[in-house]
C-alpha cells in the first residue's frame, strides 16, 4: 500500500508535460502492438492464400477451394461434351453420307456445284474428341455449305424445267430446313472449345498461375516486411515508456527501492 501510495505521489511530481508524453507514448505503443497482430494476421492470411492456390494447381480435384470455384467435376462434363460431340459428328456423318449419294448421281459432273465432303471435327466414338485441326484438304468447313446449297437450291421463283437444266434438284423449303440445321451445328462446333475451357477450369487455373508466378512472392515479402517493421517499432515503444519511467526516477532522485519492504526497529 505504502508501495503505491509512494508511486502515485512521484508521478504527481514530475512535470505535466513529461507525463503527457508518458501517455501519448503508451497509446502509441498501443496502436502498435493492434497494428501488429493485424499485420501478423494479413502475413498469415497471405501465405495460406498462396498455399491454397499452389495446392490447388497441384491436385484441383482434391482441395478446400473446389468448394467455391464454379468448375464442374470432370466426369460430368466430359460426359456432357461427349453428347455433343457425339451429336455434331452423328449429323455430319448423316450429312456426308447424302453427299455421297449426290456424288453418286453424277451431279458433282457440273464444275461450278461439286459439293465434297463435309469436315467433322470430332473423332469417332468412344471419346468424340476434338481435333478441327485433323481435317482433309479434299473436306470443306461446315459454314461453307449454305453456299454450295445456294448454288442447287430450286428457288419458287424459278421454273422447274430451269431448275432441271441448271442443276437446281433441292426444294428451297428443304434447303432452308437443312440450312437451319447446319447453323446449329455450326454454332455448337464455335462454342465447343470455350466450353471445354469452363469444364476443365482453364481460365480459373491460368489466373491462378499468374498470381502464384507474379504476385504471390511479392505480396508474402511485402506482408513479413509489414509485420517485422510493426513488431519492431511496438518493441521499441515499450523500450521508450520504459527508458523514460527510468529517466524521471532518476530525474526526481527516487529509485525503485521505494517500494521494497524494511523492518522497523523497535
Amino acid at each position: 500500500m505504502e508501495c503505491c501510495f509512494g508511486s502515485v505521489l512521484l508521478i504527481w511530481h514530475w512535470p505535466l508535460g513529461f507525463i503527457i508524453i508518458i501517455l501519448c507514448c503508451w497509446i502509441l505503443t498501443t496502436l502498435s502492438w493492434v497494428l501488429t497482430g493485424f499485420d501478423l494476421f494479413f502475413h498469415t492470411f497471405a501465405d495460406d492464400t498462396c498455399s491454397a492456390l499452389k495446392d490447388f494447381q497441384q491436385n484441383p480435384q482434391n482441395n478446400s477451394l473446389q468448394i467455391i470455384l464454379p468448375c464442374e467435376k470432370p466426369e460430368i462434363s466430359d460426359k456432357s461434351l461427349k453428347q455433343i460431340g457425339a451429336t455434331v459428328h452423328t449429323f455430319i456423318t448423316q450429312l456426308n453420307s447424302k453427299l455421297r449419294e449426290v456424288q453418286g448421281l453424277g451431279l458433282n459432273a457440273i464444275g461450278e456445284n461439286s459439293v465434297g465432303t463435309i469436315c467433322d471435327p470430332f473423332s469417332g466414338a468412344p471419346n468424340y474428341s476434338f481435333t478441327p485441326d485433323l481435317c482433309p484438304k479434299d473436306t470443306i468447313p461446315i459454314e461453307e455449305l449454305k453456299y454450295v446449297l445456294s448454288r442447287v437450291t430450286c428457288y419458287e421463283g424459278n421454273s422447274s424445267g430451269n431448275c432441271v437444266g441448271e442443276g437446281r434438284f433441292i426444294p428451297q423449303a428443304s434447303s432452308v430446313m437443312l440450312f437451319a440445321y447446319t447453323q446449329s451445328i455450326q454454332d455448337l462446333i464455335e462454342i465447343f472449345p470455350d466450353l471445354l475451357s469452363l469444364s476443365q477450369c482453364s481460365k480459373v487455373k491460368q489466373a491462378f498461375a499468374n498470381i502464384l508466378q507474379y504476385q504471390c512472392r511479392p505480396f508474402r515479402r511485402s506482408a513479413r516486411i509489414l509485420w517485422s517493421s510493426m513488431l519492431s517499432l511496438s518493441i521499441l515503444m515499450v523500450l521508450l515508456v520504459l527508458t523514460l519511467i527510468v529517466k524521471a526516477h532518476q530525474e526526481t532522485g527516487r529509485s525503485f527501492d521505494t517500494c521494497s519492504i524494511t523492518p522497523k526497529k523497535v
